[in-house]
């Protein structure tokens, strides 16, 4: 999956220390926690509340496992607005850690970063509420996801992959779904609903692409009509202009129509083709890239390959729609981290040892 560029910061008040400042030294200076300000609009008091709680519940999870070494800790509870769409209010518990360094012999602390950990209920870094909208859905017709979640120990887990943290600078993320036993909140797409879905978007495309020339067509006839009405009694200018003026103009946009036609056929003969597979082909799941030989079309591929875009479509079954919106129905575990730098790489290891991932299951409908 794709993760955002983070670049957080939060002012502590700068301990500066006087000693023999080394790299050795940074790892083993205790660290201090702050909690920052999380607010919400739009929730109801009772479930502010009720989510405030499982936030608490959360940093005393962490706090009991960890102790920071080698950062200082900002940690927040955020509360997101209510959508429509959802059944389930978003919420999260989020650290960040702001590393110590050296500025000659002295000990300092950083004052922005982009290395955290955040635990969030009921949403995760994917469109699983809405359908594809815009030009997702002139393309592929469906979200997308980047990489697919496999099943270890009764929780989903996500491949390791490079994430930016700002300013040029590389680094990694990992993420973990906690759901409901065997379950996921979003539903995969079979090879026959996305190709279904790919021939009407494909339509949809050569109609808007061919709009001005057709337009163009509807405006010539309007003229003609105008100029039969003016020539009424001069046969001579109107045969003038029917020859040099419409009849030519008319071809150039017709032409042009069907040059237009002629571009979408292959993809769609690409398409026919692929809606007389066998049916079990057709209920495969599907993943996909862009062909790079024809822009109008696109392959199908395993999960295997790097320009993988996984189709998913909403699910609406796996939620509980009698449970208080502000019950967690399932938890999206990231973490970033500069996989370069000792520090990070060390907040990164302690701070999931101490996500207690049965806990945070245990929490799920209630």
């Amino acid at each position: 999956m794709k993760y955002p560029t983070l670049i957080f910061t939060i002012l502590f008040s700068i301990t500066v220390f006087s000693q023999n400042c080394t790299e050795a030294s940074l790892l083993q200076k205790p660290g201090t926690w702050k909690e920052s300000s999380g607010g919400g609009s739009g929730i109801t008091a009772a479930d502010l509340a009720r989510e405030k709680k499982i936030v608490a519940s959360i940093h005393t999870m962490i706090k009991s496992k960890y102790s920071p070494m080698g950062v200082n800790i900002g940690f927040n509870g955020g509360y997101g607005r209510p959508e429509s769409n959802m059944p389930g209010n978003s919420f999260s518990y989020s650290i960040l850690a702001f590393n110590f360094y050296c500025d000659g012999n002295v000990l300092k602390a950083a004052q922005e970063t982009s290395t955290a950990l955040s635990i969030t209920a009921n949403s995760l870094d994917a469109e699983i509420y809405d359908t594809a909208q815009g030009d997702r859905l002139l393309g592929e017709g469906f979200n997308v996801i980047y990489d697919m979640p496999v099943q270890k120990d009764g929780y989903w887990y996500f491949n390791e992959i490079d994430a930016g943290l700002g300013f040029g600078m590389k680094g990694k993320s990992r993420a973990w779904l906690i759901t409901y036993d065997g379950k996921l909140p979003f539903a995969y797409v079979t090879k026959k609903e996305f190709l279904e879905k790919r021939k009407q978007a494909l339509s949809n495309q050569m109609q808007m692409s061919s709009e001005g020339f057709k337009e163009n067509l509807k405006n010539i006839e309007i003229e003609k009509k105008y100029k039969e009405a003016e020539y009424k009694n001069d046969p001579e200018k109107l045969k003038k202009y029917l020859k040099m003026d419409y009849l030519d103009t008319k071809a150039r946009y017709e032409k042009l129509v069907a040059d237009n036609e002629k571009e979408f056929k292959p993809a769609f003969d690409k398409l026919e083709k692929q809606l007389k597979m066998f049916a079990e082909e057709l209920n495969q799941q599907a993943i996909v890239k862009d062909d790079p030989n024809d822009h109008l079309s696109y392959l199908f591929i395993d999960d295997n390959d790097p320009f993988r875009k996984i189709l998913i479509k909403p699910n609406p079954g796996y939620f509980n729609k009698k449970l208080p919106r502000s019950s967690p129905q399932f938890f999206w575990v990231n973490v970033i981290w500069d996989h370069n730098a000792p520090i990070a790489t060390k907040f990164r290891t302690d701070i999931m040892k101490a996500v207690d991932f049965t806990l945070l299951k245990n929490m799920l409908g209630k």
